[in-house]
């Protein structure tokens, strides 16, 4: 340690928040046992799980429904836009804000509040007589929907120990999907089997009760009292302590925020857009597209799993998570280019398997952007953190979807799907730009 201090000459190339957790060294020849994942940390995982699927679920109650409710509420499709509108500022701005909440408040409070929030806000719609009524409900719905995923980050870190930290993260993480998948059948049965007013107030009535439950589970009240330490060390302590405007400042952040912007929009496009291309290009029917619609989605969350296992694997055996996360990074946004041969496809089957690939890497590369956070930042900060890139990501994709309309009637999907193709690539090599190599150096600083 005396030869390695002696040869440490000028300032780090940004702030090192967290060298005991995330710099592994590869040079152990007998890594620690890994802890084993705590009951009551399964049991958050669960909760979180089970509120991304709602909040997920009540958001694709208006979609579903727009038919019926234009007709019960006397709206056109430009009222309609509006109502998207109305969801969709506040929960960009709310992104932001709810983080830092998170951050000072705490998990237990926040996640009660914006649950009993959507809820509500979905019962309300369920209840709205009027075009008025409904447009308010959505604002409340937009404001408390995106607190739930800085949330769940700041949980597990407060929960899981750091060895199992990926897995936890990939695991819920992507529990959103399995809302959009249960979404289309179960809210047509709920219309059909009772009315249209009940598919918003029964999902909104057991959305407070999984709140009240979470209530009563997440009892941890700081990160001071988590399984495994998450602290800096006392001489990135000293340096500066941990707030939104050092995180502003920190170049590793600065590079995944560039990553989100550029690839968020990916994620958004194929969202909104590549149900409709499949009915209207590639020839499936409504009911051919509920039957496979829901693929993608199901594929992701198997693959958001394996590899956060697979993280947490090269982690109990010394390697550098970031490192890891990073090399996944790359060999996953190598498949993006097959997303510009959609338009080429020889049948729908083929469309509807590379679609398929490209939910999957924009899914495990929300995962991995959670893993970086968490090893690259202090917990205290973590929660903030998701909500800026949240923002970030949803601001550039507002814009692409915006404007995807008109760029389609000028250029077509496959101008649109080619451009996307290439993005997550560029994203990768900005990551290994500024990540990859500030760890690099650390990696030479540090060595024996």
């Amino acid at each position: 340690m005396r030869r390695t201090r002696g040869r440490r000459s000028g300032p780090s190339p940004s702030i090192d928040w967290t060298r005991p957790l995330t710099q592994a060294s590869t040079a152990t020849a007998d890594p620690a046992p890994a802890k084993k994942m705590p009951r009551k940390a399964w049991l958050i995982i669960g909760l979180a799980m089970a509120l991304l699927v709602l909040n997920y679920f009540d958001r694709q109650t208006l979609a579903i429904l727009k038919p019926v409710m234009k007709t019960q509420l006397a709206f056109d499709d430009e009222a309609y836009s509006l109502l998207t509108f109305a969801f969709m500022l506040p929960y960009i701005l709310m992104y932001v804000v709810s983080g830092r909440l998170i951050d000072r408040v705490g998990t237990r409070v926040c996640m009660t509040v914006f649950a009993i929030g959507w809820s509500v806000a979905n019962i309300a719609s369920g209840l709205s007589h009027s075009f008025g009524h409904l447009a308010a409900s959505r604002v409340l719905m937009g404001a408390a929907e995106p607190g739930a995923f800085p949330v769940v980050q700041r949980a597990i870190l407060n929960w899981v120990p750091v060895e199992r930290r990926a897995l936890a993260i990939s695991i819920a993480t992507p529990a959103g999907n399995i809302g959009a998948i249960l979404a289309p059948p179960l809210i047509a049965l709920l219309a059909t089997g009772l009315n249209w007013r009940m598919a918003f107030v029964i999902p909104g009535v057991v959305g407070i009760v999984v709140a009240i439950m979470w209530w009563f589970t997440d009892t941890k009240h700081s990160s001071s009292a988590q399984p495994v330490p998450n602290t800096p060390s006392p001489e990135a302590a000293s340096e500066e302590a941990p707030s939104v405007k050092a995180l502003l400042r920190d170049k590793r952040f600065l590079a995944i925020v560039a990553a989100r912007m550029i690839s968020d929009p990916v994620w958004y496009f194929y969202l909104f857009w590549s149900a409709g291309y499949l009915q209207e290009r590639a020839g499936l029917s409504l009911a051919e597209l509920g039957f496979v619609g829901g693929i993608p989605y199901i594929v992701a969350v198997v693959v958001c799993i394996m590899l956060g296992r697979l993280v947490d694997r090269y982690t109990e055996r010394g390697h550098d998570p970031i490192r890891v996360q990073l090399r996944v990074f790359a060999l996953s946004a190598a498949l993006m280019p097959l997303g510009a041969l959609i338009t080429m496809a020889s049948s729908a089957f083929v469309a509807v398997a590379i679609i398929t690939v490209v939910v999957a890497v924009c899914q495990a590369w929300f995962v991995g952007y959670n893993v970086l956070l968490a090893g690259l930042f202090p917990v205290r900060i973590n929660a903030s953190a998701v909500g800026i890139l949240g923002a970030v990501g949803a601001s550039t994709s507002l814009v692409l979807n915006l404007l995807a309309g008109s760029l389609l009637a000028q250029f077509d999907y496959i101008a649109l799907f080619a451009g996307l193709a290439i993005l997550h690539p560029v994203s990768a090599v900005i990551l290994f730009l500024v990540i990859g190599r500030s760890r690099g150096r650390r990696a030479t600083v540090t060595g024996a």
